[in-house]
């Protein structure tokens, strides 16, 4: 039975300030517990309705984690799903590493102040479908540890690294390869080389990227616009830029 002052605990994480005082993340749902459970991610609790305590004690394998056994009444009072019948848990959050520890070595994803939790979540998703392994962000782009990015992830977030920085100056300290922005007015996607080591550029959901951040690029890349519609969703364009790059 979950406490009222673990209920507490547990929904003061959803909040930005207390996962940053707390240095700690929630992660909810099945699938993404066991996908923390075979990540190198910390854990510091794991909570799941009797139905699923096998499977996940079995998971844990020699990992040095108590499972606790709670109500799925509890689970829906506790965290952010509208339906959690299975299990939660709390992880400690990573630290940044320092940007020229970063590989630049085939593909790196840059976010330019996405503020979307479900479009990070797809791009990370994207990035793990494809075997990218780094996602730079500026330090304006939404929060990794929010419930609703991780919740989008599907898993996703425990192979995928998510580095938040000065972008600018990561940008300026890798200029030894392309650095390619994705712009309405860039070349076609279909008619540039591929040029691979490189960093994808994407930016902001309602203004793009900004003039400070195409001062740094080397080229500008576009979709080709077929039919009527205004823009696409950031998360889509990743992934249409992304696998032309790679294939």
């Amino acid at each position: 039975m979950l406490t009222k002052a673990d209920i507490k605990y547990i929904n003061s994480l959803q909040n930005k300030k207390y996962r940053k005082i707390e240095h700690a993340f929630l992660v909810e749902g099945l699938k993404n517990v066991l996908e923390l459970i075979n990540s190198d991610f910390q854990i510091e609790r794991v909570f799941c309705t009797e139905a699923y305590q096998s499977e996940i004690k079995n998971s844990l394998n020699k990992r040095a984690v108590s499972v606790e056994i709670v109500s799925e009444k509890d689970l829906m009072q506790s965290g952010t799903l509208e339906t959690n019948t299975t299990a939660l848990a709390i992880a400690r959050t990573k630290k940044n590493i320092n940007i020229a520890d970063i590989q630049n070595d085939r593909l790196i994803i840059a976010l330019d102040a996405v503020n979307d939790p479900g479009n990070l979540g797809t791009i990370i998703r994207i990035a793990d479908w494809y075997g990218i392994k780094d996602i730079v962000c500026s330090l304006d782009t939404v929060d990794v540890y929010n419930p609703k990015v991780i919740n989008a992830t599907k898993g996703s977030f425990a192979r995928v690294n998510i580095h938040y920085v000065d972008l600018a100056l990561f940008l300026n300290q890798n200029r030894e390869i392309p650095i390619l922005a994705a712009c309405m007015e860039g070349e076609s996607i279909y008619k540039m080389a591929k040029k691979l080591p490189a960093i994808l550029l994407m930016g902001n959901e309602a203004n793009g990227i900004s003039s400070a951040l195409l001062a740094c690029v080397t080229d500008k890349i576009s979709i080709p616009r077929v039919g009527g519609a205004e823009s696409l969703n950031v998360g889509v364009a990743t992934g249409i830029i992304v696998d032309r790059l790679l294939n």
